[in-house]
């Protein structure tokens, strides 16, 4: 890379830290005047402002991310974040979608950047194309290895990659639409996977059913093509038809099926089986993969997952030792020799087991109450609003609420920190 590429991160805390000060200004005061008011006002533009100097900078060996809450997460952990490009441990792409018209859907996706014990997010707009974020994650997926991406961060690599063509792969479906079936006999499966999967993330689900009904029609025992289809599918029916999720799972079966002697397509289709939920099916794809090549990362991993919602915590030790044995990243065997240790010790130390049994209860008691103390403070401040402008009584009762819910919260959130650290 030649220049550094940063981006700004929104901040949803900035709006809660924002509410925390300013009921807290509210609640001292006994009516509401203009001055309280004006205070108010000023006190919500400087939050917006530190919300813009939040950043995440990225110059090809090391993610950055800067601002205030970087500065009080360096405080309070000790760890500044920031990942060098050789210690991230893995990449994790959650869409987030919502309907756009017929069969177009709205995606935004984030991007979770692991390494070293620290989290950095990323959201991208799949419709803006082209942007400074896009380019962030373009320029990092590329220069890390296949192992280190999720199916759906390899996926949006490769939608990245794409952009520049964007304008061809739209042309490419409008060739699909129409009767020109000898332009459409030219087109290769390859090309027509690309161009669907790249519609598919930017949301123009038509035109990517098209591509793939094309495609299909052309090699349909094409194990790659299928897997790719059945992802599209699930896609489609969580906005569009619930009925297309058995079509989903009955490409998947098939690709699984006809991915005999492919092993990384096998553990891709367990990885997509694991986000199903559908553990006895992932674990057979993997078991199937590692018989083909004993030599991948990503399907021990997935096997010891499954292996942690069994509660086989023996078995979760063998294989994260398998997984940190065949790696060839540092990271990743760091990664996979720690989950390995830590198994070990619970299997092996009963004191360690209830000390950190009873973390894990206290952690999911104060994420509990940090739920429940959020949605008090937002229906509180809402119902603050609306009744300070009726009664002003009524007004500092709910302001006074609003200022304790807060003050929980912030309680919570610094409790479930602490107790998300395992014990040494």
């Amino acid at each position: 890379m030649k220049k550094k590429i940063q981006v700004q991160v929104l901040s949803h805390i900035y709006w809660v830290m924002a509410l925390i000060v300013l009921t807290a200004a509210s609640s001292l005061s006994l009516d509401y005047n203009a001055v309280t008011l004006f205070s108010l006002l000023a006190l919500i533009s400087l939050f917006i402002l530190g919300a813009r100097f939040e950043t995440i900078t990225f110059d090809g060996k090391e993610i950055i991310r800067k601002g205030i809450l970087a500065f009080l997460e360096t405080v309070l952990s000790g760890q500044k974040p920031q990942i060098a490009l050789e210690k991230i441990e893995m990449v994790a792409t959650e869409a987030i979608r919502s309907r756009r018209g017929l069969r177009n859907i709205k995606y935004l996706y984030k991007v979770a950047i692991s390494g070293s014990s620290i989290q950095l997010i990323v959201m991208i707009n799949g419709a803006k194309n082209n942007s400074p974020r896009h380019l962030l994650i373009k320029e990092l997926f590329n220069l890390l290895p296949e192992t280190k991406l999720d199916p759906r961060s390899s996926e949006l690599k490769q939608y990245l990659n794409d952009l520049p063509n964007h304008n061809a792969l739209n042309e490419l479906a409008g060739f699909v639409a129409s009767n020109n079936v000898g332009k459409k006999e030219s087109l290769s499966t390859l090309i027509l996977r690309r161009a669907a999967n790249s519609l598919k993330l930017e949301g123009q689900m038509q035109k990517a059913l098209q591509c793939f009904s094309l495609a299909y029609k052309k090699e349909p025992r094409n194990a790659q093509l299928i897997y790719e289809m059945a992802r599209f599918f699930r896609s489609l029916a969580m906005v569009d038809s619930p009925r297309l999720l058995s079509r989903s799972r009955a490409c998947l079966r098939l690709a699984a099926f006809l991915a005999k002697n492919e092993p990384q397509l096998l553990e891709r289709i367990g990885e997509t089986y694991f986000e199903r939920l559908d553990y006895k099916l992932a674990a057979k794809c993997f078991s199937r993969a590692l018989m083909v090549e004993p030599m991948l990362y990503r399907a021990n991993i997935g096997l010891a997952e499954i292996a942690l919602r069994d509660g086989k915590l023996a078995h979760v030790a063998h294989f994260y030792s398998a997984a940190a044995s065949v790696s060839k990243d540092r990271a990743q065997r760091e990664l996979a020799t720690r989950e390995a240790n830590y198994y070990e010790r619970l299997c092996s130390d009963e004191d360690y087991f209830e000390a950190e049994i009873s973390r894990i209860n206290k952690l999911k008691s104060f994420q509990w109450a940090r739920d429940w103390s959020s949605l008090l403070l937002i229906t509180s401040w809402m119902l603050a609003l609306f009744t300070g402008l009726f009664s002003t009584n009524l007004g500092i009762f709910a302001w006074s609420i609003v200022f304790s819910s807060s003050f929980v919260w912030l309680a919570c959130v610094l409790f479930s920190f602490h107790y998300s650290q395992r014990h040494p």
